[in-house]
């Protein structure tokens, strides 16, 4: 009996290791996968997350944004022109060249004598004959005709920009004739990039 029953222990014992070689090999094969994340569940962003990010990231109109008016400071006439619309400028940066119109020596002085003339024969009129005073009146005459024909000194200024900014609605153009509170452009300083949703969907 006792040989009887060892080939039926034999083949139990057989079965049995079988199934645990078969568990063994299988359980090889599957837990390595479950323990690591496959790349599709690494690469899914929350739709939240990649909303914000978009947001974030969104150029800036600078139509819509309130900008500095920028004026010339200056009086004469546009030379050349160093900015176009859209452009990134930077405080003391040239914007435009002025030609600008000054006073020779000559003119200066005739200018000095022109004054005094017109103080004296403002003091003449009234009392004092009328001969003395079309001498008075044609000294004025001739004056003014020689400072009419004087020719003026020509020198470059140039107009900068105030601050850090973009340009928008540029207004001047060369050839244009310029006071001090003519307007040459917009300056426009663009809002940061807010994040704070972005921040607050990641947390």
């Amino acid at each position: 009996m006792a040989s009887a029953g060892q080939p039926g222990m034999y083949s139990m014992k057989k079965i049995v290791g079988m199934g645990l070689i078969f568990f063994v090999a299988a359980g090889s094969s599957v837990f390595p996968l479950w323990l690591t994340p496959t790349d599709t569940q690494a690469e899914i962003v929350p739709a939240e997350t990649t909303r914000f990010l978009a947001v974030a990231h969104r150029p800036i109109n600078t139509d819509s944004l309130s900008g500095q008016l920028i004026t010339a400071g200056k009086v004469g006439r546009v030379h050349e022109v160093y900015f176009h619309e859209g452009q990134h400028v930077r405080q003391g940066q040239v914007l435009l060249k002025v030609l600008e119109r000054l006073p020779s020596v000559q003119q200066q002085q005739l200018q000095a004598r022109l004054q005094r003339q017109q103080q004296a024969l403002s003091a003449l009129e009234g009392r004092t004959p009328a001969a003395q005073l079309l001498a008075a009146r044609q000294q004025l005459a001739d004056t003014r005709r020689q400072l009419a024909h004087c020719v003026p000194m020509f020198s470059f200024v140039y107009v900068t920009a105030p601050a850090d900014g973009i340009i928008t609605r540029p207004t001047a153009a060369p050839g244009d004739a310029l006071s001090t509170h003519t307007p040459v452009a917009t300056l426009t300083q663009p809002l940061p990039a807010d994040t704070t949703l972005l921040l607050t969907s990641v947390e």
